[in-house]
């Protein structure tokens, strides 16, 4: 496709996404708009990508949800749609380049995950949800879930983030949670699940669970007091693991125990309305000791910055890359 053409059709989209938002956030009560918005939506994958795109930018995203499929759908014909936009929108990338193509996936995935979520906690934020058979779920800051309850079952899906679980006892319908690339089942009471691009953490707060990565039989158990980490590739020795520290997010706190500064600011943006970066593959590999709050995130680099003698370079808060 001649680039020319092909940036004015994403500028004129990108146009077309902003005034979508302006029209819905001046008037919420218009029904005929409404429907005529979702139409937009179901015409092209790409229209999807750019309305989450300004809504991520502007930060609000929930100010316009009202206006989207309705969340009775979610479950039901909103999935069967939004599994028909994503392979569209596999066909439609296909022919485009391998840039436009990545930019459009980081774009979509973050609006489709929400999409699918029935509970959403935002950024900086913690909320504590009580599930219809009594059982409790916090979700921690940044964190998405979707539950899906019959008769039989009781499966929720941690979509992204992380969670704490006390589960409700019904021996007729098992708990499982489905996390990355597998499944945790309560075999207890209560379990603690983060989520991020590379693996699957589970802890154990009391009792037992079960793990099983996705398709696979083989199941693991985990006891009070253990942790196990997995991914596509496997799944880690059970270790024993301080249960207070695994928590301390609950009572607003990060406890850092010789970790890497790399993995301390992946832990940190999930706290923070912008984002932290450094500057170099070997000072993310510099240990950090420590015990944060995480209201706070912009202190905790401080705090970083002055112990490890570094250097920041920041833009109004929202973007900081920390370098020797």
């Amino acid at each position: 496709m001649n680039e020319p053409i092909e940036a004015e059709r994403r500028a004129a989209i990108r146009s077309a996404a902003t005034e979508w938002w302006v029209r819905l956030d001046a008037d919420a009560e218009d029904l005929a708009q409404q429907e005529a918005f979702q139409q937009w939506l179901r015409q092209d994958p790409v229209h999807v990508a750019a309305f989450a795109e300004i809504t991520r930018l502007w930060g609000e995203l929930d100010a316009v949800k009202a206006h989207l499929p309705p969340p009775a759908l979610v479950t039901g014909n909103a999935r069967a749609w939004t599994g028909r936009m994503i392979r569209r929108a596999s066909r439609t990338l296909g022919k485009w380049s391998l840039a436009m193509a990545a930019s459009v996936l980081i774009w979509f995935s973050p609006f489709m995950v929400w999409l699918q979520a029935d509970y959403q906690s935002p950024v900086g934020e913690s909320s504590s949800i009580r599930l219809n058979d009594g059982s409790t779920v916090v979700l921690n800051s940044d964190s998405a879930l979707a539950v899906n309850f019959t008769a039989q079952t009781r499966e929720l899906s941690l979509l992204k983030g992380e969670a704490w679980f006390q589960v409700s006892p019904d021996p007729h319908r098992p708990f499982r949670v489905h996390a990355g690339e597998g499944w945790v089942t309560a075999l207890g009471t209560a379990f603690n699940i983060h989520v991020d691009e590379e693996q699957t953490e589970v802890t154990v707060t009391e009792h037992s669970v079960a793990v099983n990565l996705n398709g696979n039989s083989t199941t693991t158990k985990l006891q009070q007091g253990e942790q196990a980490f997995y991914n596509r590739q496997g799944i880690t020795r059970a270790e024993a693991v301080d249960i207070q520290a695994a928590t301390a997010w609950q009572r607003g706190k990060l406890v850092f125990q010789n970790r890497p500064l790399g993995e301390v600011l992946a832990e940190l943006n999930r706290y923070h309305h912008g984002y932290f970066a450094i500057s170099d593959s070997a000072l993310a590999k510099r240990r950090v000791n420590g015990v944060f709050r995480t209201d706070h995130p912009l202190a905790v680099i401080d705090a970083l910055q002055s112990s490890l003698q570094l250097h920041s370079t920041r833009l109004d808060g929202y973007w900081v890359m920390l370098h020797h």
